[in-house]
């Protein structure tokens, strides 16, 4: 009797985790909207105790979706050390500074900023994940989602950190293509001139040089199995042929 109520109970926690995973994942996703606003449109378009509310929630989202997580896992203190990073990117630390009035220097704001960067980098991973699990995509169109996800996040980081620096970057459409151009390895005629703008062309390239051989080979294996073999034209019996005559 108590093994159907146990396999119950499992399958309920189990699938609150994936109810939950999913929540999270779009208000992981909604970090990039969010980014996207405040870079493409100016960081005063939002008012300021909107955006700091959507970060709350975000970040209370992400937290109770780490430490259910955290519930379910077998080996807790592995599942720890292994998404350590989530937890910290899941503190609200704007919130924090805005309820303690506490005063940051300029290169803390670069580091809170870093946070709701990384933040949004967390959803692309959830939505990746769940893409990769998930039965209704095939593995083309998640290789695609992840190429073009990839593309528009470092293009996102690439301007903000290019922008009023780099003398080649005029507006978005040019990181744009700049991080097209970078994932696809082919090359752009725009340079990185910051540190961080080096680093990003180079984990995208990488990116790019992992996923395009197996997009490939993907693509060559299944148009493959979509050509049939031509069948041979029926033999005839010369012997019964002649018999029958």
């Amino acid at each position: 009797m108590s093994t159907p109520n146990l396999n119950h109970k499992t399958s309920g926690l189990m699938l609150g985790a994936k109810i939950l995973n999913i929540i999270a994942m779009f208000s992981s996703v909604f970090v990039l909207v969010l980014l996207s606003v405040e870079i493409l449109k100016g960081p005063n378009v939002i008012p300021k105790h909107v955006y700091l509310d959507i970060q709350l929630l975000i970040c209370s989202i992400l937290m109770i979706d780490f430490w259910y997580q955290f519930y379910l896992s077998p080996k807790k203190w592995k599942f720890f050390v292994t998404y350590f990073v989530l937890l910290l990117v899941s503190i609200p630390y704007y919130n924090i500074v805005n309820w303690f009035d506490i005063s940051v220097t300029a290169t803390q704001s670069v580091m809170l900023r870093a946070i709701i960067f990384i933040r949004g980098g967390y959803g692309l991973i959830v939505m990746i994940n769940w893409f990769t699990k998930s039965k209704v995509t095939n593995m083309m169109i998640t290789y695609l989602i992840m190429l073009v996800a990839m593309a528009y996040f470092g293009s996102l980081v690439f301007y903000s950190i290019e922008k009023g620096i780099n003398p080649s970057l005029r507006n978005f459409e040019d990181a744009a293509w700049w991080a097209c151009m970078d994932v696809t390895t082919v090359g752009c005629a725009i340079e990185p001139v910051t540190l961080g703008g080096r680093i990003l062309a180079v984990i995208l390239a990488v990116m790019g040089m992992s996923m395009f051989p197996i997009l490939t080979v993907y693509i060559t294996n299944y148009f493959q199995s979509q050509v049939t073999p031509t069948s041979s034209a029926p033999t005839t019996n010369t012997n019964n042929t002649t018999q029958e005559s």
